[in-house]
Protein backbone atom coordinates (compact mmCIF):
# COMPACT_ATOMS: atom_id res chain seq x y z
CA UNK A 1 0.00 0.00 0.00
CA UNK A 2 1.48 3.43 -0.87
CA UNK A 3 1.22 5.46 2.43
CA UNK A 4 1.69 8.71 0.57
CA UNK A 5 -1.05 8.62 -1.83
CA UNK A 6 -3.31 8.20 0.99
CA UNK A 7 -1.58 10.80 3.10
CA UNK A 8 -2.46 13.35 0.12
CA UNK A 9 -5.76 12.15 -0.11
CA UNK A 10 -6.89 12.97 3.14
CA UNK A 11 -4.81 16.55 2.64
CA UNK A 12 -6.98 17.23 -0.38
CA UNK A 13 -10.28 16.04 1.61
CA UNK A 14 -8.95 18.89 3.96
CA UNK A 15 -8.76 21.41 1.55
CA UNK A 16 -12.29 20.64 -0.13
CA UNK A 17 -13.32 20.97 3.23
CA UNK A 18 -11.97 24.07 4.61
CA UNK A 19 -12.98 25.78 1.00
CA UNK A 20 -16.32 24.76 1.62
CA UNK A 21 -16.54 25.96 4.85
CA UNK A 22 -14.25 29.28 4.07
CA UNK A 23 -17.20 29.75 1.36
CA UNK A 24 -20.27 29.51 3.65
CA UNK A 25 -18.58 31.60 6.21
CA UNK A 26 -18.28 34.28 3.41
CA UNK A 27 -21.85 33.91 2.19
CA UNK A 28 -22.99 33.80 5.69
CA UNK A 29 -20.74 37.02 6.25
CA UNK A 30 -21.55 38.87 3.11
CA UNK A 31 -25.23 38.35 3.65
CA UNK A 32 -24.85 39.54 7.42
CA UNK A 33 -22.87 42.61 5.67
CA UNK A 34 -25.89 43.04 3.47
CA UNK A 35 -28.36 42.82 5.85
CA UNK A 36 -26.89 45.17 8.46
CA UNK A 37 -26.26 47.49 5.14
CA UNK A 38 -29.61 47.07 4.29
CA UNK A 39 -31.08 48.12 7.54
CA UNK A 40 -28.80 50.87 8.14
CA UNK A 41 -30.31 52.20 4.43
CA UNK A 42 -33.69 51.38 5.93
CA UNK A 43 -32.81 53.38 8.31
CA UNK A 44 -31.53 56.15 7.22
CA UNK A 45 -34.83 56.48 5.17
CA UNK A 46 -36.91 56.38 8.00
CA UNK A 47 -34.66 59.19 9.60
CA UNK A 48 -35.07 60.71 5.68
CA UNK A 49 -38.62 59.85 5.79
CA UNK A 50 -39.14 61.32 9.33
CA UNK A 51 -37.15 64.65 8.46
CA UNK A 52 -39.11 64.96 5.27
CA UNK A 53 -42.22 65.52 7.42
CA UNK A 54 -40.85 68.18 9.92
CA UNK A 55 -39.31 70.22 6.72
CA UNK A 56 -42.88 69.80 4.74
CA UNK A 57 -44.73 71.05 8.19
CA UNK A 58 -41.83 73.90 8.28
CA UNK A 59 -43.20 74.32 4.94
CA UNK A 60 -46.81 74.97 6.14
CA UNK A 61 -45.77 77.27 9.06
CA UNK A 62 -43.57 79.03 6.79
CA UNK A 63 -46.66 80.06 4.64
CA UNK A 64 -49.13 80.67 7.72
CA UNK A 65 -46.90 83.69 8.61
CA UNK A 66 -46.94 85.08 5.46
CA UNK A 67 -50.27 85.11 5.32
CA UNK A 68 -50.33 86.86 8.80
CA UNK A 69 -48.88 89.36 7.03
CA UNK A 70 -51.09 89.65 4.03
CA UNK A 71 -54.01 87.80 4.71
CA UNK A 72 -55.01 87.57 0.81
CA UNK A 73 -51.29 86.43 -0.22
CA UNK A 74 -51.80 83.22 -2.26
CA UNK A 75 -48.55 83.24 -4.42
CA UNK A 76 -45.89 83.70 -2.14
CA UNK A 77 -45.52 87.77 -3.53
CA UNK A 78 -44.85 86.13 -6.98
CA UNK A 79 -46.95 85.82 -10.30
CA UNK A 80 -49.79 83.55 -9.62
CA UNK A 81 -48.56 80.30 -11.09
CA UNK A 82 -51.79 78.02 -13.05
CA UNK A 83 -54.98 77.96 -11.81
CA UNK A 84 -55.71 77.48 -8.43
CA UNK A 85 -54.05 75.52 -6.46
CA UNK A 86 -51.18 77.97 -7.34
CA UNK A 87 -48.01 76.55 -7.31
CA UNK A 88 -45.70 74.77 -7.34
CA UNK A 89 -43.66 77.99 -5.34
CA UNK A 90 -39.77 76.66 -4.62
CA UNK A 91 -38.04 74.45 -3.76
CA UNK A 92 -37.11 76.55 -0.85
CA UNK A 93 -34.06 75.79 1.28
CA UNK A 94 -34.41 74.31 4.80
CA UNK A 95 -31.77 75.05 7.12
CA UNK A 96 -30.47 73.56 10.18
CA UNK A 97 -30.99 74.98 13.51
CA UNK A 98 -27.53 76.65 13.12
CA UNK A 99 -28.91 78.55 10.20
CA UNK A 100 -25.64 77.24 8.27
CA UNK A 101 -26.20 73.60 6.15
CA UNK A 102 -28.85 73.08 4.10
CA UNK A 103 -30.65 70.04 5.28
CA UNK A 104 -33.42 69.67 2.97
CA UNK A 105 -35.83 71.50 0.78
CA UNK A 106 -39.78 71.73 -0.19
CA UNK A 107 -41.96 73.05 -2.39
CA UNK A 108 -45.43 74.85 -1.89
CA UNK A 109 -49.36 75.04 -3.48
CA UNK A 110 -51.40 76.90 -2.13
CA UNK A 111 -55.47 77.18 -2.86
CA UNK A 112 -57.19 80.15 -1.63
CA UNK A 113 -60.80 80.54 -0.47
CA UNK A 114 -63.65 80.39 -3.03
CA UNK A 115 -64.53 83.85 -4.56
CA UNK A 116 -68.12 84.05 -2.78
CA UNK A 117 -66.82 83.02 0.94
CA UNK A 118 -65.13 81.05 3.32
CA UNK A 119 -62.10 82.22 4.75
CA UNK A 120 -60.28 78.99 3.89
CA UNK A 121 -56.70 78.48 2.63
CA UNK A 122 -55.35 74.95 1.91
CA UNK A 123 -51.30 74.84 2.16
CA UNK A 124 -49.84 71.59 0.37
CA UNK A 125 -46.20 71.14 1.22
CA UNK A 126 -43.64 68.95 -0.25
CA UNK A 127 -40.33 68.30 1.77
CA UNK A 128 -37.61 65.97 1.12
CA UNK A 129 -33.58 65.64 2.72
CA UNK A 130 -31.24 67.32 0.46
CA UNK A 131 -29.22 63.56 0.67
CA UNK A 132 -32.34 61.53 -0.39
CA UNK A 133 -33.94 63.51 -2.70
CA UNK A 134 -36.31 60.22 -3.71
CA UNK A 135 -37.52 60.12 0.00
CA UNK A 136 -40.67 62.73 0.09
CA UNK A 137 -43.38 63.31 2.12
CA UNK A 138 -46.61 65.52 1.75
CA UNK A 139 -48.53 67.28 4.16
CA UNK A 140 -51.91 69.10 3.31
CA UNK A 141 -53.45 71.56 6.06
CA UNK A 142 -56.94 74.11 5.85
CA UNK A 143 -56.22 77.19 7.62
CA UNK A 144 -58.81 79.98 8.08
CA UNK A 145 -59.57 83.35 9.31
CA UNK A 146 -62.57 83.37 12.43
CA UNK A 147 -64.66 86.16 11.54
CA UNK A 148 -67.14 88.86 12.74
CA UNK A 149 -69.77 86.54 11.89
CA UNK A 150 -68.33 83.90 14.75
CA UNK A 151 -69.39 85.81 17.50
CA UNK A 152 -73.56 85.23 17.84
CA UNK A 153 -73.27 88.77 19.42
CA UNK A 154 -70.39 91.37 18.84
CA UNK A 155 -71.11 94.49 20.57
CA UNK A 156 -69.09 97.86 21.00
CA UNK A 157 -71.06 98.91 23.87
CA UNK A 158 -72.36 97.52 27.30
CA UNK A 159 -74.80 94.83 27.21
CA UNK A 160 -77.57 93.53 28.70
CA UNK A 161 -79.16 89.62 28.47
CA UNK A 162 -82.15 89.37 30.51
CA UNK A 163 -83.73 86.44 32.76
CA UNK A 164 -85.15 83.74 29.89
CA UNK A 165 -82.45 84.33 27.72
CA UNK A 166 -80.32 81.14 25.99
CA UNK A 167 -77.93 81.44 23.61
CA UNK A 168 -75.52 78.94 21.81
CA UNK A 169 -72.69 80.90 20.15
CA UNK A 170 -69.96 82.80 21.88
CA UNK A 171 -70.68 86.55 22.67
CA UNK A 172 -68.46 89.46 23.33
CA UNK A 173 -68.07 92.87 24.12
CA UNK A 174 -65.59 95.65 24.41
CA UNK A 175 -68.00 97.38 27.30
CA UNK A 176 -69.04 95.33 30.20
CA UNK A 177 -71.67 92.23 29.89
CA UNK A 178 -74.71 91.76 32.67
CA UNK A 179 -75.69 87.97 31.79
CA UNK A 180 -78.52 86.81 33.70
CA UNK A 181 -79.81 84.02 31.45
CA UNK A 182 -78.45 80.62 30.30
CA UNK A 183 -74.79 80.40 27.94
CA UNK A 184 -73.69 77.46 26.30
CA UNK A 185 -70.53 79.03 24.74
CA UNK A 186 -67.82 81.88 26.14
CA UNK A 187 -69.21 85.03 27.25
CA UNK A 188 -66.22 87.71 27.24
CA UNK A 189 -65.65 91.52 27.58
CA UNK A 190 -62.67 93.57 26.95
CA UNK A 191 -63.04 95.50 30.47
CA UNK A 192 -61.75 94.11 33.87
CA UNK A 193 -64.44 95.99 35.36
CA UNK A 194 -67.00 98.81 35.15
CA UNK A 195 -70.18 100.68 36.44
CA UNK A 196 -72.89 98.84 35.33
CA UNK A 197 -75.45 101.88 33.98
CA UNK A 198 -78.65 98.90 34.61
CA UNK A 199 -77.91 99.34 37.96
CA UNK A 200 -80.35 101.24 40.14
CA UNK A 201 -77.32 102.07 41.72
CA UNK A 202 -74.29 103.92 40.08
CA UNK A 203 -70.99 105.78 41.08
CA UNK A 204 -67.79 104.62 41.95
CA UNK A 205 -68.63 102.19 44.63
CA UNK A 206 -70.44 99.89 42.95
CA UNK A 207 -68.25 97.98 40.83
CA UNK A 208 -68.89 94.80 38.39
CA UNK A 209 -66.86 92.05 36.81
CA UNK A 210 -66.82 92.54 33.24
CA UNK A 211 -68.83 89.67 32.04
CA UNK A 212 -71.02 89.11 35.71
CA UNK A 213 -74.55 87.62 36.36
CA UNK A 214 -77.39 88.72 38.95
CA UNK A 215 -78.92 84.99 38.81
CA UNK A 216 -77.94 83.67 41.99
CA UNK A 217 -77.57 80.30 40.34
CA UNK A 218 -79.53 78.64 43.10
CA UNK A 219 -77.39 79.44 45.76
CA UNK A 220 -79.06 82.60 47.07
CA UNK A 221 -75.76 84.65 46.34
CA UNK A 222 -74.96 87.12 43.32
CA UNK A 223 -71.59 87.98 41.92
CA UNK A 224 -70.01 90.28 44.36
CA UNK A 225 -71.21 93.80 43.33
CA UNK A 226 -67.61 95.28 43.84
CA UNK A 227 -63.88 93.74 42.95
CA UNK A 228 -63.12 93.58 46.49
CA UNK A 229 -59.99 91.71 46.67
CA UNK A 230 -58.07 93.65 42.82
CA UNK A 231 -57.30 90.53 41.31
CA UNK A 232 -56.01 90.51 38.17
CA UNK A 233 -56.73 88.77 36.65
CA UNK A 234 -59.99 88.20 38.47
CA UNK A 235 -60.99 85.32 40.15
CA UNK A 236 -65.22 85.24 39.68
CA UNK A 237 -67.41 82.66 41.24
CA UNK A 238 -67.57 79.94 38.60
CA UNK A 239 -71.56 80.58 38.52
CA UNK A 240 -71.59 77.27 35.88
CA UNK A 241 -75.58 77.59 36.05
CA UNK A 242 -75.33 80.47 33.88
CA UNK A 243 -71.82 80.91 32.28
CA UNK A 244 -71.86 76.88 31.32
CA UNK A 245 -68.81 77.47 29.05
CA UNK A 246 -67.24 79.86 31.05
CA UNK A 247 -66.58 83.61 31.00
CA UNK A 248 -63.45 85.46 29.83
CA UNK A 249 -62.65 89.03 30.65
CA UNK A 250 -60.44 91.12 29.96
CA UNK A 251 -59.94 90.29 26.85
CA UNK A 252 -58.34 92.38 24.02
CA UNK A 253 -60.75 94.56 21.90
CA UNK A 254 -62.03 94.04 18.94
CA UNK A 255 -62.16 96.98 16.81
CA UNK A 256 -65.11 98.80 15.32
CA UNK A 257 -62.84 101.38 13.86
CA UNK A 258 -61.20 99.19 11.17
CA UNK A 259 -64.65 98.70 9.33
CA UNK A 260 -63.74 101.94 7.63
CA UNK A 261 -61.10 100.62 5.98
CA UNK A 262 -63.13 97.42 5.03
CA UNK A 263 -65.70 99.09 3.50
CA UNK A 264 -63.04 101.08 1.33
CA UNK A 265 -61.79 97.45 0.54
CA UNK A 266 -65.21 95.89 -0.19
CA UNK A 267 -66.08 98.59 -2.13
CA UNK A 268 -63.35 97.96 -4.37
CA UNK A 269 -64.15 94.27 -4.72
CA UNK A 270 -67.68 95.02 -5.66
CA UNK A 271 -66.63 97.77 -8.36
CA UNK A 272 -64.23 94.70 -9.91
CA UNK A 273 -66.89 91.84 -9.77
CA UNK A 274 -69.30 92.43 -7.65
CA UNK A 275 -72.97 94.97 -8.36
CA UNK A 276 -73.20 98.36 -7.41
CA UNK A 277 -76.17 100.73 -7.16
CA UNK A 278 -75.42 104.40 -6.94
CA UNK A 279 -78.82 106.23 -8.08
CA UNK A 280 -76.87 109.66 -8.57
CA UNK A 281 -76.44 111.08 -12.39
CA UNK A 282 -74.79 109.87 -15.15
CA UNK A 283 -71.19 111.58 -14.64
CA UNK A 284 -71.46 111.46 -10.92
CA UNK A 285 -72.43 108.12 -10.17
CA UNK A 286 -69.68 105.41 -9.54
CA UNK A 287 -68.82 104.31 -13.80
CA UNK A 288 -68.86 101.12 -12.60
CA UNK A 289 -71.91 100.73 -10.98
CA UNK A 290 -75.36 99.50 -12.50
CA UNK A 291 -76.29 102.45 -15.18
CA UNK A 292 -79.94 101.95 -14.83
CA UNK A 293 -80.40 103.52 -11.60
CA UNK A 294 -78.55 106.51 -12.59
CA UNK A 295 -80.35 109.28 -12.40
CA UNK A 296 -83.05 107.92 -9.98
CA UNK A 297 -82.72 109.48 -6.67
CA UNK A 298 -85.12 112.37 -7.48
CA UNK A 299 -87.65 110.04 -8.49
CA UNK A 300 -88.26 106.34 -8.45
CA UNK A 301 -85.40 105.53 -5.78
CA UNK A 302 -85.66 108.59 -4.00
CA UNK A 303 -86.05 106.79 -0.43
CA UNK A 304 -83.91 103.82 -1.56
CA UNK A 305 -84.28 100.41 -3.44
CA UNK A 306 -86.14 97.20 -2.37
CA UNK A 307 -83.67 94.05 -2.88
CA UNK A 308 -85.65 90.51 -3.50
CA UNK A 309 -83.23 87.45 -3.36
CA UNK A 310 -84.57 84.04 -5.78
CA UNK A 311 -83.33 80.93 -5.29
CA UNK A 312 -81.81 80.93 -8.99
CA UNK A 313 -79.24 82.75 -7.93
CA UNK A 314 -80.59 86.02 -9.34
CA UNK A 315 -82.48 89.06 -6.94
CA UNK A 316 -84.56 91.81 -8.16
CA UNK A 317 -84.50 95.69 -7.52
CA UNK A 318 -86.88 97.83 -7.03
CA UNK A 319 -86.15 101.69 -6.71
CA UNK A 320 -88.42 103.02 -3.26
CA UNK A 321 -90.25 106.52 -4.02
CA UNK A 322 -91.53 106.65 -0.62
CA UNK A 323 -92.06 105.26 2.75
CA UNK A 324 -95.24 105.84 5.37
CA UNK A 325 -94.74 108.60 7.88
CA UNK A 326 -93.90 108.51 11.50
CA UNK A 327 -96.48 108.77 13.80
CA UNK A 328 -96.54 112.45 13.56
CA UNK A 329 -96.78 112.27 9.99
CA UNK A 330 -93.08 112.68 9.13
CA UNK A 331 -90.94 110.67 7.04
CA UNK A 332 -88.21 111.88 8.23
CA UNK A 333 -88.51 112.22 12.45
CA UNK A 334 -86.64 110.10 14.84
CA UNK A 335 -88.43 107.03 14.66
CA UNK A 336 -89.40 106.77 10.85
CA UNK A 337 -91.76 103.68 10.27
CA UNK A 338 -88.82 102.37 7.70
CA UNK A 339 -91.89 100.93 5.76
CA UNK A 340 -92.35 101.22 2.23
CA UNK A 341 -95.37 103.28 0.51
CA UNK A 342 -94.52 103.58 -3.05
CA UNK A 343 -91.85 101.42 -5.28
CA UNK A 344 -91.64 100.69 -8.73
CA UNK A 345 -94.04 98.70 -10.10
CA UNK A 346 -91.75 96.10 -12.35
CA UNK A 347 -88.62 95.31 -11.32
CA UNK A 348 -85.07 95.03 -12.48
CA UNK A 349 -83.89 91.60 -12.23
CA UNK A 350 -80.02 90.74 -11.91
CA UNK A 351 -77.57 87.89 -11.39
CA UNK A 352 -75.81 87.05 -8.44
CA UNK A 353 -72.29 88.77 -8.91
CA UNK A 354 -69.16 86.76 -9.11
CA UNK A 355 -68.17 87.24 -6.07
CA UNK A 356 -71.51 87.29 -3.85
CA UNK A 357 -71.09 91.39 -2.99
CA UNK A 358 -74.04 94.17 -3.80
CA UNK A 359 -73.14 97.35 -2.68
CA UNK A 360 -75.80 100.34 -2.89
CA UNK A 361 -75.19 103.95 -1.97
CA UNK A 362 -78.35 104.45 -0.85
CA UNK A 363 -81.41 102.65 1.94
CA UNK A 364 -81.92 99.11 1.78
CA UNK A 365 -85.36 96.94 1.85
CA UNK A 366 -84.81 93.12 1.51
CA UNK A 367 -86.33 90.07 2.07
CA UNK A 368 -86.55 86.79 -0.17
CA UNK A 369 -84.86 83.57 -0.41
CA UNK A 370 -81.92 81.91 -1.69
CA UNK A 371 -80.98 78.21 -2.41
CA UNK A 372 -77.47 77.46 -3.01
CA UNK A 373 -76.22 80.86 -2.84
CA UNK A 374 -74.27 83.28 -1.12
CA UNK A 375 -74.63 86.70 -0.62
CA UNK A 376 -73.55 89.92 1.06
CA UNK A 377 -75.50 93.39 1.10
CA UNK A 378 -74.14 96.48 1.89
CA UNK A 379 -75.95 99.91 2.42
CA UNK A 380 -73.55 103.28 3.02
CA UNK A 381 -74.07 106.63 1.45
CA UNK A 382 -70.75 108.90 0.77
CA UNK A 383 -68.40 109.27 2.43
CA UNK A 384 -68.65 105.77 4.03
CA UNK A 385 -67.55 106.97 7.25
CA UNK A 386 -70.67 108.86 7.95
CA UNK A 387 -73.81 107.33 9.85
CA UNK A 388 -76.83 107.20 7.34
CA UNK A 389 -77.83 104.52 5.51
CA UNK A 390 -80.51 101.50 7.05
CA UNK A 391 -80.79 98.07 5.95
CA UNK A 392 -84.32 97.52 6.63
CA UNK A 393 -85.92 93.53 6.61
CA UNK A 394 -89.86 93.77 7.55
CA UNK A 395 -90.65 90.05 5.57
CA UNK A 396 -88.76 87.11 6.00
CA UNK A 397 -85.30 86.43 4.61
CA UNK A 398 -84.41 82.51 4.42
CA UNK A 399 -82.57 80.20 3.18
CA UNK A 400 -83.24 76.79 1.71
CA UNK A 401 -80.39 75.12 2.80
CA UNK A 402 -78.99 74.95 6.58
CA UNK A 403 -75.59 73.33 5.88
CA UNK A 404 -73.69 76.05 4.94
CA UNK A 405 -74.13 76.60 1.07
CA UNK A 406 -76.48 79.59 1.91
CA UNK A 407 -75.30 82.34 3.71
CA UNK A 408 -76.57 86.59 3.28
CA UNK A 409 -74.34 88.90 5.20
CA UNK A 410 -76.31 92.30 5.99
CA UNK A 411 -73.75 94.99 6.73
CA UNK A 412 -75.38 98.96 7.07
CA UNK A 413 -74.02 101.85 7.86
CA UNK A 414 -76.39 102.98 10.74
CA UNK A 415 -79.36 100.37 11.36
CA UNK A 416 -80.19 96.71 10.88
CA UNK A 417 -83.68 95.70 11.87
CA UNK A 418 -87.48 95.50 10.69
CA UNK A 419 -89.63 99.02 10.37
CA UNK A 420 -93.51 99.45 11.57
CA UNK A 421 -95.10 97.63 9.04
CA UNK A 422 -93.17 94.34 9.43
CA UNK A 423 -94.14 90.74 10.33
CA UNK A 424 -95.10 88.83 12.96
CA UNK A 425 -99.07 89.96 13.85
CA UNK A 426 -100.31 88.17 16.98
CA UNK A 427 -102.55 85.73 16.68
CA UNK A 428 -101.97 85.42 12.95
CA UNK A 429 -100.82 81.25 12.35
CA UNK A 430 -99.48 82.61 8.24
CA UNK A 431 -97.58 85.67 9.33
CA UNK A 432 -97.22 85.61 13.12
CA UNK A 433 -93.14 85.29 12.61
CA UNK A 434 -90.84 87.61 11.12
CA UNK A 435 -87.54 85.29 10.09
CA UNK A 436 -84.29 86.63 9.35
CA UNK A 437 -81.43 84.03 8.23
CA UNK A 438 -78.42 86.20 7.84
CA UNK A 439 -75.13 87.73 9.55
CA UNK A 440 -75.59 91.29 9.99
CA UNK A 441 -73.43 94.44 10.98
CA UNK A 442 -74.79 98.04 12.34
CA UNK A 443 -71.51 99.79 12.11
CA UNK A 444 -72.51 102.94 13.34
CA UNK A 445 -75.64 102.02 14.97
CA UNK A 446 -77.46 99.26 15.98
CA UNK A 447 -79.95 96.52 15.01
CA UNK A 448 -83.37 96.21 16.69
CA UNK A 449 -86.99 97.73 15.99
CA UNK A 450 -87.58 101.34 17.16
CA UNK A 451 -89.57 102.32 19.53
CA UNK A 452 -93.21 102.84 18.63
CA UNK A 453 -95.98 103.67 20.74
CA UNK A 454 -99.56 102.55 20.88
CA UNK A 455 -100.77 105.93 19.27
CA UNK A 456 -98.29 105.14 16.01
CA UNK A 457 -100.10 101.66 15.66
CA UNK A 458 -102.75 100.15 17.99
CA UNK A 459 -101.64 97.14 15.30
CA UNK A 460 -98.55 97.05 14.16
CA UNK A 461 -97.08 98.46 17.29
CA UNK A 462 -96.65 95.40 19.17
CA UNK A 463 -95.61 92.10 16.86
CA UNK A 464 -95.51 88.37 17.86
CA UNK A 465 -92.26 86.65 17.05
CA UNK A 466 -88.61 87.50 15.49
CA UNK A 467 -86.74 84.39 14.99
CA UNK A 468 -82.88 85.76 13.99
CA UNK A 469 -80.72 82.60 12.68
CA UNK A 470 -76.89 83.98 12.14
CA UNK A 471 -75.22 86.37 13.76
CA UNK A 472 -75.42 90.18 15.28
CA UNK A 473 -72.93 92.63 15.61
CA UNK A 474 -73.54 96.12 16.26
CA UNK A 475 -71.97 99.66 17.32
CA UNK A 476 -75.13 100.04 20.16
CA UNK A 477 -77.21 98.40 22.12
CA UNK A 478 -79.14 95.84 20.36
CA UNK A 479 -82.86 94.98 20.74
CA UNK A 480 -86.19 94.09 19.14
CA UNK A 481 -88.26 94.78 22.15
CA UNK A 482 -89.46 97.54 24.22
CA UNK A 483 -90.30 97.97 28.50
CA UNK A 484 -92.15 101.12 29.88
CA UNK A 485 -92.95 101.98 32.79
CA UNK A 486 -92.02 101.14 36.73
CA UNK A 487 -93.48 97.37 36.38
CA UNK A 488 -91.14 97.39 32.82
CA UNK A 489 -93.80 96.06 31.23
CA UNK A 490 -93.86 94.95 27.64
CA UNK A 491 -95.09 98.00 25.52
CA UNK A 492 -93.62 97.80 21.93
CA UNK A 493 -91.63 95.57 19.55
CA UNK A 494 -91.53 91.38 19.54
CA UNK A 495 -92.62 89.66 22.37
CA UNK A 496 -91.29 86.51 21.79
CA UNK A 497 -87.09 86.68 20.44
CA UNK A 498 -85.35 83.83 19.14
CA UNK A 499 -81.72 84.00 18.21
CA UNK A 500 -80.29 81.05 16.77
CA UNK A 501 -76.38 81.34 16.32
CA UNK A 502 -75.21 79.77 12.67
CA UNK A 503 -72.60 77.86 13.51
CA UNK A 504 -71.42 77.49 9.53
CA UNK A 505 -70.32 81.17 10.02
CA UNK A 506 -67.08 80.55 12.04
CA UNK A 507 -65.21 79.43 9.09
CA UNK A 508 -67.67 80.29 6.61
CA UNK A 509 -68.87 83.26 6.39
CA UNK A 510 -70.71 85.68 3.96
CA UNK A 511 -68.54 87.05 0.74
CA UNK A 512 -66.03 89.32 2.02
CA UNK A 513 -67.28 89.26 5.55
CA UNK A 514 -64.75 91.20 8.36
CA UNK A 515 -62.65 88.94 9.87
CA UNK A 516 -61.07 89.07 13.63
CA UNK A 517 -57.79 87.39 14.15
CA UNK A 518 -55.05 85.47 12.43
CA UNK A 519 -55.39 82.44 10.20
CA UNK A 520 -55.33 79.18 12.93
CA UNK A 521 -55.01 75.55 11.39
CA UNK A 522 -58.12 73.60 11.27
CA UNK A 523 -57.04 70.08 9.63
CA UNK A 524 -53.85 68.57 8.86
CA UNK A 525 -53.41 65.81 6.97
CA UNK A 526 -50.53 63.62 5.37
CA UNK A 527 -51.39 62.59 1.50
Amino acid sequence: MDHSNLKNDHRGSMIIIVLVLTGLFSIIAMGAIGLALLQQKLNLSKVASTQAIHIAEAGVNYYRWVLYHDHEEYCNNKTCINAPPYGPYGPYEYKDSGGQNITGYYVLYITPPPLNGSTIVKIKSVGWVAKHPGIKRTIEVQCGIPSWSSYSTLANTTMRFGVGTEVWGPIHSNGGIRFDGIAHNVISSSLLEYDDPDHSEVGPDVIEYGVHTHDDCGMGTYDPDEISNGANPPNPPLQDDVFLSGRLFPVPVVSFDMLDNYVNDVYIKATTSGFVIDPRNAGTADPDSEPSFWGCINDTCDEGFHITLKTDDTFDVRGVSGIHPDCNNNPSADTPSLSILSEEAVAHNFPTPANGVIFVKNHVWIDGRIDGNRVTVLAFFEPFTSDIANIVINNDLLYTNYDGSDIIGLIAQHNVGPGLYSEGSLGAADDGELRIDAAMIAKGGRIGREYYKTSCSPEFHKRNIITVYGSLSTEERYGFSWSCGASQEWCSGYDVRNLIYDGNLTFSPPPHYPTTGEYTFISWKEE
